[in-house]
C-alpha cells in the first residue's frame, strides 16, 4: 500500500508542479508533454516521448540529481588534497545547447562608439587585401601554475580550481577529418576558400606535460590534420596565440569551453590567415557578466572546489552600424526568428549562450559592411563565441551545426555567393560521431 500510495502521488505531481524549460544542472532543453498524434501512437513514438517528458519533468529531479551525486562521491572518494581530482567521464561534452527565445524582428543596431572607419571594406581602416604585421621577435610563453597531478586512462582532472578534459588522439580518425574537409574543398566554387581551425581543449594549455605529450599531445594532433590537408586550404594556427597568452582568462574553469577572450585570440588567428586587420580590443565596446556560470565540467563532477569558484563571462561587441541575425533552430528551416548578439540577458548557467546563442540548424548574420565578402562557418559549440568578431568584417555570415543542419554546403554556398568557408572545431569534435555524421551527410 505504502508503494502504491508513493506510486500515485509522484504521478500526480507531475500534474501539480509547473513544467520546467530548461535545466541549468544540465545544460540542455527539457521536454515537454508531446503532442498525441495517430502516426507517432502507430510507431511507437509517442511512448517514447511521454517517457523522455516523464524524465525530465520528474517531481524533485533537481534534489534527486544532487544527492546522487553527493552519494557517488561518499561511496568512491577519489579526492587528491592540494592535487588532481579524477572524473571518470564521457568526453563528448558538447551537449544540446538552448537555442534563444525568439527577440525583436528588427535589425539591431549597436553602438559602440568607435572611432569612425577610414575605409569601406574594414573598419579597422585597412583594405581587407592589406597584409597583417607580424613580428620578428620569439614569443614569450607564459609558465603553468605548478601542482600534482595523478594520472588516468580517462576522466576530468581538477587541478586547484579549474577542471580539464583528459584527450588522447587517434591517428586514423585525425586523418580521416582531414580527408573530410578536402572531399568538401573539391567540391566548393573556385572562388570560395575553405579555411580549417581546430581549437586546442584546457588541458593542452594548463596542465602539466605529461597531460599533453604523445597521442595526448594536440599541436601534434593538429599538426597531423594539417598534413592531411590539401594544399588549397588555409590552415589558421589559433593555437600559438593562446598559448602566448594563457596566464590570460582564455578558458572557463568550470566549463570546456574557451572565453570571449581566447575566442578573440583565435580570431586574431584567422585574421592573419584570411588578411583582415583585426579590429583591437580597445576598438570594441566591452561588458561583462556577474561571476555565477558554472559550466559542462561543474555539472559533470559537481565538485565543491568548482562550485565554490564559479566563472565570469565577459565580451566584446563588433564595430559595425548595424546587423540582422536570424536564426533556425531546426533542420526543416520551417520557422526562424531575430537574435541578439552578446546578449547580456542570457545569464546563470547558460552565460555561454550569450555570445551568438546554442548549437542551432542555421544562423545567418547580415551586416551594414560593404566588403565584398561572405563567409560560412560549419563548427561545433567552440563556434558560437568565435561569431561575433567576425561582424567587424563580413556583409554576410552564414553559421551552421552539422548536428542539426540537413541541407548541401555546396549548394548554400553557391546560392549565396559565399566567398570564405571556415571549419571550426575543437579537438573532440573532430571525433565526434555525431558531428560527423552530420558533416558527411551534408558535404556531399
Amino acid at each position: 500500500m505504502v508503494f502504491v500510495v508513493v506510486l500515485l502521488s509522484t504521478g500526480l505531481l507531475h500534474f501539480v508542479f509547473p513544467e520546467k524549460d530548461i535545466s541549468e544542472e544540465e545544460g540542455r532543453r527539457l521536454r515537454h508533454f508531446p503532442e498525441l498524434n495517430f502516426q507517432d501512437a502507430k510507431t511507437g513514438e509517442s511512448s517514447e516521448k511521454i517517457e523522455g517528458w516523464f524524465s525530465d519533468q520528474f517531481p524533485f529531479r533537481s534534489a534527486l540529481i544532487e544527492i546522487g551525486k553527493g552519494w557517488r562521491k561518499v561511496a568512491f572518494p577519489n579526492l587528491n588534497k592540494d592535487g588532481a581530482q579524477i572524473i571518470p567521464i564521457v568526453h563528448d561534452l558538447t551537449g544540446e545547447d538552448d537555442p534563444d527565445d525568439p527577440d525583436d524582428t528588427e535589425p539591431i543596431v549597436t553602438d559602440p562608439t568607435p572611432p569612425p572607419p577610414t575605409g569601406p571594406t574594414d573598419p579597422s581602416g585597412t583594405s581587407a587585401t592589406d597584409p597583417v604585421t607580424t613580428t620578428t621577435e620569439p614569443p614569450v610563453i607564459p609558465p603553468i601554475e605548478e601542482g600534482e597531478v595523478k594520472t588516468t586512462k580517462v576522466g576530468i582532472i581538477i587541478l586547484k580550481d579549474r577542471a580539464m578534459e583528459r584527450y588522447y588522439g587517434d591517428e586514423k580518425k585525425l586523418k580521416a577529418y582531414g580527408e573530410r574537409l578536402n572531399k568538401l574543398a573539391d567540391g566548393l566554387p573556385a572562388d570560395a576558400q575553405l579555411y580549417s581551425l581546430v581549437a586546442p581543449t584546457a588541458v593542452e594549455l594548463f596542465a602539466p606535460e605529461a597531460y599533453h605529450s604523445g597521442y595526448s599531445s594536440q599541436i601534434d594532433c593538429i599538426e597531423i590534420i594539417n598534413n592531411t590537408l590539401k594544399s588549397n586550404i588555409i590552415t589558421v594556427n589559433a593555437y600559438d596565440k593562446l598559448l602566448q597568452n594563457r596566464d590570460k582568462y582564455i578558458y572557463y574553469r568550470t566549463d570546456h569551453h574557451w572565453t570571449g577572450l581566447g575566442a578573440y585570440y583565435a580570431y586574431l588567428a584567422f585574421c592573419e590567415s584570411a588578411r583582415w586587420t583585426p579590429v583591437p580590443l580597445d576598438r570594441m565596446e566591452h561588458y561583462h557578466l556577474e561571476g555565477t556560470y558554472l559550466g559542462s565540467l561543474y555539472r559533470a563532477t559537481k565538485q565543491a572546489v568548482l562550485k565554490n569558484n564559479p566563472d565570469t563571462t565577459e565580451g566584446w561587441r563588433p564595430v559595425v552600424d548595424s546587423y540582422k541575425a536570424t536564426a533556425w533552430d531546426k533542420g526543416s528551416m520551417e520557422s526562424s526568428y531575430q537574435i541578439r548578439l552578446n546578449d547580456e540577458r542570457i545569464k546563470g548557467g547558460n552565460s555561454y549562450l550569450h555570445f551568438s546563442g546554442g548549437d542551432r540548424a542555421l544562423l545567418k548574420i547580415e551586416t551594414s559592411h560593404t566588403s565584398g565578402r561572405k563567409i560560412l562557418i560549419v563548427k561545433d559549440s567552440f563556434g558560437n563565441a568565435f561569431v561575433p568578431y567576425l561582424a567587424n568584417h563580413y556583409d554576410e555570415i552564414y553559421v551552421v551545426d552539422p548536428r542539426y543542419y540537413v541541407r548541401s554546403i555546396k549548394t548554400l554556398v553557391k546560392e549565396n555567393g559565399i566567398t570564405d568557408v571556415l571549419i571550426l572545431n575543437y579537438m573532440f569534435g573532430t571525433s565526434n560521431a555525431t558531428w560527423l555524421k552530420g558533416f558527411d551527410a551534408i558535404a556531399k
